[in-house]
C-alpha cells in the first residue's frame, strides 16, 4: 500500500483546549447512529467457516483533480490503468456502480473500502466517497442484483499521518484514553455512513480488517476491547475483527498484507493472495516486480489455496487488491489486463465456496520421508538465500553444507529456512513429524526449530513460528544428528514463506547443516 498518496483533503472540524490541541468530533458524519440491537435484526451475515471472497477497493481516484492519476511532477502515477479513464472517480456514482457490477461478475461476496478517516476531516475523499458508493450499492440492488457487502478496511497509517492537530500529525498513543478514542473514532464515522442492510457480517458482526499497528506510537492489550465496548453502546452490535498479525488484544481472525509479492499467506482462518505486484510508477522506491506471468501466478497461487483440504483450510480469502493501481495489484478490469482477471477471479470463487479440493500429483505425495543435502533436495528444500535466511555453501573435510551468514536486518539473529514438497505436506495438518539435523558442531551456541504448527495458542502469530527443542554446541567440530518432534504439524508456509526453520542463538550466530530429514509418524497429536 503506498504511502506516497496519502494526501488531506479537510481540516479538522472543532478544536478545544486539550494537551493535543484538538478535540475529537462528538457526533460522526453519518444518519445511521446511534444503533440499536433492533436495528440489525434479519440482517444478512455470513456464518464463521462459510467459504467467503472479499477484495480491497482503493476508490481515491479522480479524473477531474487528477489526484492519484497524475503525479505532483506531471508524470502518470498509475502502473496499471483502468479500462476507462474518462469516469474514474469516487465523487461518481456511475464509477462505483461499474467496479461493484464487475465486482459481482468476479464472485466477490465482499468489498473492503480502504478507509483513511481521520477523525473531523469530513471533507476529504475517503469521507467523500462513501455516499456515492452506497447510492451506486442502492441502484444495483434496485434493478435485481445482489452486490458485495461492505466492510471496512481500516487504513491504520492515519494513527502517524494524519495532519491532525492545527494541520500536524498525532502520533496516536494507544496506551492512553485519549488515544483509544482516536483508534475508534473512525470505526464509528465509517459505519454511520454505511446502512447496516449494506454491512457485510459473520454472525451478525460487522467486519473490520486492521491494517498494520506498526503505526501507532504505542499499543497494549486494551485498545481492541475498548474498540468492542464503544462499538456496542455506540451501534448495538460486536465487531468482527480480522487483525495484522502484530496488533496486541484479542480478534476473531488474522491476516497478513503484502500477499500480492508473496503470497498466498495463509492464517487459520484467512488467506490472502493477489496476482503480482509492480510500483514502477511510485517515485523514490527501489524497483519490485512480481511478475504476473499472463495470469500464471494468479492461478498457481489459487490453486495452492484449493489443494489445501477444506476441512482445515482458512475459510476467507482476501483478494489483494481490486484496484490498487499504483502498485500494480490490480484485478479490475484493466487497459493492459482486460477482464482477464475477472474471469479467473470468479472461477475460482465459484470453487472455493463449493469446497473444491485439488488433489495434489507427484513424486513424495506416498513418501514416508523427504530429505535435503546441499544440490540433493529431495521433497525439502532450501529456501534460496536472502531476506533474514542468508547462508553460503563450505566444505569442511570433504562434506558440504550450508552455512548461516550474516543478517542484514538483525545482529542478532540467523535463520535457515526450509520448505517442505506440498503433496507430502498438506497431508499432515494436526500430526506429528520426526526431523533430524545433521550438523557441525561449533560456531553458535545452540539452535532450534520455529515451525508453522496448526495450534494456534503457541505463539502471537498464531503457531506460525512455533519453537521446538534446544541443541547446545560444545565446539568441537564433529558432525552431529539431533532429533526433534514437530507436533501439530500445519505446513502451510506461514513461517516467512516456509514450513520451517532452524534458529540460532549465541556464539558467532553460524551453524552449518549438512543434512535434514523429515519422517512421518503415525501419531495425531491435538495436546
Amino acid at each position: 500500500m503506498s504511502a506516497k498518496f496519502r494526501i488531506l483533503l479537510g481540516p479538522c472540524v472543532c478544536w478545544a483546549v486539550l494537551s493535543l490541541g484538538a478535540e475529537l468530533p462528538k457526533k460522526p458524519p453519518g444518519e445511521f447512529f446511534p444503533l440499536r440491537a433492533k436495528d440489525h435484526e434479519n440482517a444478512d451475515s455470513f456464518k464463521q467457516g462459510q467459504p467467503v471472497v472479499g477484495t480491497t477497493y482503493f476508490y481515491w481516484y479522480d479524473i477531474d483533480t487528477k489526484s492519484h492519476i497524475i503525479d505532483h511532477d506531471g508524470t502518470d502515477a498509475l502502473t496499471t490503468h483502468p479500462a476507462d479513464m474518462n469516469d474514474i472517480s469516487y465523487k461518481r456514482v456511475s464509477w462505483h456502480e461499474t467496479q461493484l457490477r464487475d465486482m459481482t461478475a468476479a464472485g466477490i461476496d465482499f468489498l473492503m473500502p480502504v478507509f483513511w478517516g481521520v477523525p473531523g476531516q469530513y471533507k476529504g475523499w475517503s469521507f467523500a466517497g462513501l455516499p456515492p458508493l452506497v447510492e451506486a450499492h442502492t441502484a444495483l440492488e434496485k434493478h435485481g442484483s445482489r452486490p458485495p457487502a461492505i466492510c471496512l478496511f481500516y487504513d491504520t497509517s492515519i494513527l502517524k499521518w494524519n495532519g491532525f492537530n492545527k494541520g500536524a500529525s498525532y502520533h496516536v498513543d494507544l496506551t492512553t484514553d485519549f488515544g483509544k478514542e482516536w483508534f475508534y473514532t473512525p470505526i464509528r464515522d465509517f459505519f454511520s455512513m454505511i446502512p447496516p442492510a449494506k454491512w457485510a457480517r459473520v454472525d451478525g458482526k460487522p467486519i473490520v480488517f486492521l491494517y498494520s499497528a506498526a503505526f501507532a506510537k504505542k499499543q497494549d492489550q486494551k485498545q481492541l476491547e475498548y474498540v468492542r465496548g464503544r462499538f456496542k453502546r455506540d451501534f448495538g452490535s460486536d465487531l468482527f475483527i480480522v487483525k495484522s498479525a502484530e496488533w496486541l488484544g484479542e480478534a476473531e481472525a488474522t491476516y497478513s498484507w503484502g500477499a500480492a509479492v508473496s503470497g498466498p499467506i495463509i492464517y487459520r482462518q484467512v488467506a490472502a493472495l493477489g496476482p503480482g505486484y509492480d510500483h514502477s510508477a511510485v517515485p523514490g522506491r527501489r524497483p519490485l516486480v512480481v511478475d504476473r506471468r499472463d495470469g500464471e501466478t494468479y492461478v498457481e497461487r489459487w490453486i495452492k489455496l484449493l489443494q489445501l483440504n477444506p476441512e482445515h483450510r482458512p475459510w476467507m480469502v482476501h483478494v489483494e487488491t481490486w484496484n490498487e493501481w499504483h502498485e500494480g495489484t490490480d484485478v479490475a478490469h484493466s487497459r493492459q489486463y482486460g477482464r482477464s482477471y475477472i474471469v479467473l477471479t470468479s472461477l475460482f470463487a465459484d470453487m472455493w465456496r463449493a469446497k473444491t479440493w485439488l488433489k495434489i500429483g507427484g513424486s513424495y505425495a506416498d513418501a514416508k520421508s523427504v530429505e535435503w543435502e546441499p544440490d540433493k533436495p529431495r521433497g525439502l528444500a532450501l529456501r534460496p538465500s536472502g531476506g533474514d535466511g542468508v547462508w553460503k555453501i563450505s566444505r569442511f573435510n570433504g562434506v558440504d553444507a550450508v552455512v548461516s551468514a550474516a543478517n542484514p536486518h538483525s545482529a542478532n539473529s540467523r535463520y535457515l529456512y526450509f520448505n517442505v514438497d506440498d503433496a507430502f505436506a498438506y497431508e499432515l495438518f494436526g500430526q506429528a513429524v520426526l526431523v533430524h539435523v545433521t550438523y557441525r558442531d561449533a560456531g553458535c551456541s545452540s539452535f532450534r526449530l520455529d515451525y508453522d504448527s496448526s495450534n494456534v495458542q503457541v505463539d502471537p502469530y498464531e503457531g506460525a513460528f512455533r519453537p521446538v527443542g534446544n541443541v547446545s554446541l560444545d565446539g568441537t567440530g564433529k558432525w552431529r544428528t539431533a532429533e526433534f518432534t514437530l507436533p501439530q504439524c500445519r505446513f502451510m508456509g506461514r513461517c516467512n514463506g516456509a514450513d520451517f526453520r532452524a534458529a540460532m542463538s549465541g556464539g558467532d550466530l553460524e551453524l552449518s547443516i549438512s543434512k535434514v530429514k523429515l519422517v512421518k509418524t503415525r501419531q495425531l497429536i491435538h495436546q
